[in-house]
């Protein structure tokens, strides 16, 4: 190649290089430039986002939720300050010194702890707990890790623990009401959700920013309820006693004011405590969402439509037959106490199955349906509370004659104690149905009342007449009926009593019951209604014997209150003088080991004077008798015989739970013929065992 050559080729490849390196940079920069505009403009939401995320953080903040109190003020359920850790787990310098200090402190279990913290390593916050107390997180002060995050927030706080539980209901730990008033009127409770931003700062801590975006919390409205707390309490107490005291399995009382619809008082068993949290199916309020047979109970409806179709008089005379009425299909009608003929007063005083089973036949299907229904029977009551049963009612194309003689003393029939205490309460108010209702008013966190309901008429059921007829009835119930031991000397009250077989997997059973008392006072214009039922007790199936007490209770201690015994009109209390010495029914022991009577006994605070007879016998006598109202911590006396040295066993008059027992004792197989007492026995040898035949009226 030439020398000419070479000296015109080194410039053009010299061209070519700098073509190559300007058009890369070129390139470059346009690179840049578009992945400028990219970040700057059209993703630039997403990476302020992004970058948000390395050194914010945002928290939902609930706003203070409203206090719930009772008809007096009293507060119930309020919110105070407390403090919820939190974890960033891409901070953390030790996570296992953070769990062990809350564990130690019983606030969570490690291993819960450390699951959620891995699942959640990819985010730089996880809640560790929640609704600490303030004097329980100060001890935590000293724990100095960049990646514990400290949060104030308010939670719930329920002032008197289990008192009214299941009404108030409760929330879950963001504050979201889940049962009872907190869940039905959470939207109003729970006010406006706010939004707090935390910066995190020098050694990696968060604090809350300032600035337009971040939104205040609004607090929530107040409501207060119709209850009384006083009143309230005084019923949780007599129906915890109670279930105790009989074995029942469970038991609900509800207090209603029939001029108004105001529920008063609202009780169950087994109770609900917020601070325990424990066993959530007692957090449903039962005498709402739960439907029974009302058995005797539900005669004063069947009075009541008779009486005001003029097809009775109260002294108008009915045929007992003697306790017995053999229906067509082989069954038996059956009364617990045989009446021959009897007034219709006394039939409902002695609560006669017989005598309401052929009044309910002579009314027909029709008009029983109608007055059934206009009593609020199969129509939910639309109280303030959710999961209100309907109940059943049959119509009455479904009912036929059989139907109509079981649905004259409470069968075939389902209520919940709630529409049973409304109906009560129709009688009560001169034969006016009312809306019930457990809010009283709801007010703004500004002081504006919001709602405030007036009490609400549904219909006029039966006329004035009628109900006041019906109360006097009512009244012989407690004075000389089956509703005595809820008599209160000076004082008028009127009641019915109530004992339901259960039906339990297709059948009636002959073991399990619902006793139940539905009480007025005072009669002559009553100011309370009360329902007592008792799920399966034990000791006594007769709610004579078991709920009528309880009302008994419930009403003594009220007048021993100057403020209850006015405002619901129960009388001075200068009255409450023998209805307060705290009084127990003696329960039936007989047909028991010595050691069985005496655990009986110490249930209902009672103890044993003197046994008769050597040890290990079984109690055939008892003094005083079984029914009669001791006071507490007295003694009784047991006479007891060895079983070898028995002719024959003493069954008859027993309940047939003892009588089962005392059989079973003597080695003698049971067959049994009905439920209730005891009415007729018989024992025979069977090879070398005893067999003994039970007969036993309802």
């Amino acid at each position: 190649m030439s020398i000419e050559h070479l000296i015109s080729y080194r410039p053009q490849a010299l061209r070519w290089r700098r073509r190559i390196v300007v058009g890369a940079m070129a390139a470059m920069a346009v690179a840049i430039l578009v992945r400028l505009v990219t970040v700057q403009i059209l993703d630039r939401q997403r990476w302020i986002s992004l970058g948000e995320q390395q050194y914010r953080a945002r928290i939902r903040i609930s706003g203070e939720r409203g206090t719930i109190a009772d008809r007096n003020g009293t507060v119930l359920a309020t919110s105070v300050a407390t403090v919820s850790l939190a974890l960033d787990p891409k901070m953390v310098r030790s996570t296992d010194a953070i769990v062990a200090a809350l564990e130690q402190l019983g606030l969570a279990q490690s291993q819960e702890l450390h699951a959620r913290i891995a699942a959640a390593r990819d985010r730089n916050f996880v809640w560790l707990v929640r609704g600490v107390p303030l004097d329980v997180a100060s001890k935590l002060d000293t724990l100095d890790d960049p990646g514990l995050i400290r949060i104030r927030e308010m939670q719930r706080a329920y002032v008197l623990d289990s008192l009214a539980a299941q009404v108030i209901g409760t929330t879950d730990l963001d504050g979201r009401g889940i049962a009872g008033i907190e869940l039905e009127y959470d939207s109003l409770l729970r006010g406006s959700i706010g939004e707090r931003i935390m910066e995190r700062i020098g050694r990696g801590r968060l604090r809350p920013t300032l600035g337009d975006r971040e939104r205040t919390a609004r607090p929530g409205a107040s409501i207060q309820l119709t209850l009384d707390a006083d009143v309230q309490q005084l019923v949780e107490q007599e129906l915890a006693r109670s279930v105790a005291q009989t074995g029942a399995a469970a038991g609900i009382v509800i207090a209603i004011r029939p001029s108004t619809g105001e529920i008063i008082a609202c009780a169950q068993q087994p109770a609900f405590s917020h601070c325990r949290r424990s066993d959530a199916d007692a957090l449903r309020l039962r005498a709402v969402t739960d439907m029974y047979e009302p058995g005797s109970t539900f005669k004063a409806i069947v009075a009541a439509a008779a009486l005001a179709e003029q097809r009775v008089q109260p002294d108008r005379l009915f045929d007992g037959h003697g306790g017995q009425l053999r229906l067509a299909d082989g069954r038996t009608i059956a009364d617990h106490e045989p009446l021959g003929w009897c007034t219709l007063t006394d039939a409902l005083a002695h609560s006669s199955n017989v005598v309401f089973a052929e009044l309910a036949a002579q009314l027909g299907a029709r008009m029983l349906y109608r007055y059934a229904r206009d009593f609020g029977f199969g129509v939910r009551t639309d109280v303030e509370l959710p999961g209100e049963a309907r109940g059943m009612l049959k119509l009455a194309r479904q009912l036929d004659r059989s139907d109509l003689l079981f649905m004259g003393f409470g069968y075939g029939i389902a209520c919940t104690p709630l529409q049973l205490a409304c109906a009560y309460a129709a009688i009560a108010n001169d034969g006016v149905l009312m809306q019930p209702h457990l809010v009283r008013r709801i007010v703004s966190p500004d002081g504006e009342v919001l709602y405030q309901p007036q009490p609400q008429r549904i219909r006029r059921v039966v006329s004035p007449d009628v109900a006041r007829t019906l109360r006097t009835m009512l009244t012989a119930v407690v004075e000389r009926g089956t509703g005595t031991n809820a008599r209160i000397e000076g004082i008028p009250i009127a009641g019915k009593t109530g004992t339901a077989q259960q039906w339990i997997e297709g059948s009636y059973s002959k073991r399990d019951y619902t006793a139940s008392f539905v009480g007025m006072v005072p009669a002559d214009r009553p100011e309370l209604v009360m329902v007592v039922m008792l799920d399966r007790p034990r000791t006594d199936i007769y709610g004579g014997n078991t709920a009528a007490p309880l009302f008994r209770r419930v009403v003594a201690a009220m007048l021993n209150i100057p403020r209850l015994a006015a405002q619901y009109r129960l009388g001075s209390s200068s009255l409450a003088g023998a209805a307060m010495r705290d009084s127990v029914i003696v329960p039936d022991v007989r047909g028991l080991s010595v050691g069985e009577a005496t655990d009986v006994l110490g249930r209902f605070d009672l103890g044993v004077a003197s046994v008769f007879a050597s040890d290990g016998g079984i109690v055939v006598e008892q003094q005083p008798p079984a029914g009669t109202f001791v006071r507490r911590g007295d003694r009784v006396r047991l006479t007891t015989a060895r079983l070898d040295t028995l002719g024959t066993l003493p069954l008859v008059g027993l309940p047939l739970r003892n009588a089962v027992a005392l059989a079973h004792a003597a080695g003698a197989t049971v067959e049994i013929h009905g439920s209730g007492r005891v009415e007729r026995a018989t024992v025979h040898r069977n090879g070398a065992r005893r067999h003994a035949v039970l007969y036993c009226r309802r």
